[in-house]
């Protein structure tokens, strides 16, 4: 199982808005393509999934704030 992990955004970034989902649960994704939207004071970054698999689950829905490294979702990297 693969966690999607909010990155380090910037030196001063701590907490990230996900501003909204590109994939839903049961959605086989593969390395690179986009999985979330997330907002800093600075910046919209899109996640991308670093592994293929398929979306097991989301577990900070859009509209929530979330810290920077906080575990977002699951890939099940052996599906």
């Amino acid at each position: 199982m693969h966690e999607i992990r909010i990155p380090k955004l910037g030196m001063d970034t701590l907490e990230c808005d996900v501003k909204a989902w590109l994939v839903k649960v049961g959605d086989r994704v593969s390395p690179g393509a986009p999985l979330l939207e997330v907002e800093t004071e600075k910046a919209d970054v899109v996640i991308e999934a670093e592994v293929a698999g398929v979306v097991v689950e989301i577990k900070v829905p859009a509209g929530q704030t979330t810290p920077v490294g906080s575990v977002v979702g699951l890939i099940d990297d052996a599906a």
